[in-house]
């Protein structure tokens, strides 16, 4: 009954009451982290990429051919907004890799924490984003892609144990109690 969709056994579940996370959990926290910084590393990299791609195409097009040239030469204020648009995107891309990081590092140095309480469940359903579904238990709620309603029951007492960063939270293991 333990191994569900948090892969969780006794030996893991042991660990967290001590507060502390097995090496395996240690393990897929570092994955996470990981996996954070190597998404936004490759977004930035995209879209760096994509910049320098469309200031060539915008000074390729401005060279083709020579009354292009001469408009463009003509006034040094045609170089502004590319002269200010390219540190401006390269300051947001480098940003977001920052703070990439820094909720990866946050991750990395979190510890154990314990939600205890009655279980509330709820879903919310977007025709954009398809549905989310959420357990509260206590006063803290934890957020899913698929549907645990057949892990939690409405209205029972739950210990979760989980590790917490800026915007998400992991279940390390969870236990019905009373």
């Amino acid at each position: 009954m333990l191994l569900n969709i948090f892969e969780f056994g006794e030996d893991d579940l042991t660990s967290n009451r001590r507060g502390m996370m097995t090496a395996r959990q240690r393990m897929w926290i570092q994955n996470m982290a990981g996996g954070i910084r190597r998404s936004q590393a490759g977004t930035a990299k995209a879209g760096i990429f994509f910049l320098f791609f469309g200031l060539c195409v915008v000074l390729g097009m401005y060279l083709s051919n020579e009354s292009a040239r001469t408009a463009l030469i003509s006034n040094p204020a045609n170089f502004l907004p590319l002269l200010v648009v390219v540190p401006i995107v390269a300051a947001v891309f480098a940003l977001s890799v920052y703070f990439a990081n820094r909720r990866a590092d946050r991750l990395l140095g979190s510890g154990v924490r314990k939600a205890e309480g009655t279980a509330r469940l709820a879903e919310e359903r977007s025709s954009e984003t398809g549905s989310a579904y959420y357990v509260c238990v206590g006063e803290t709620k934890f957020s899913f892609a698929e549907n645990v309603n057949a892990l939690f029951e409405e209205g029972g007492r739950y210990r979760v144990y989980f590790c917490e960063t800026t915007m998400l939270r992991l279940v390390l293991s969870y236990e019905k109690i009373g």
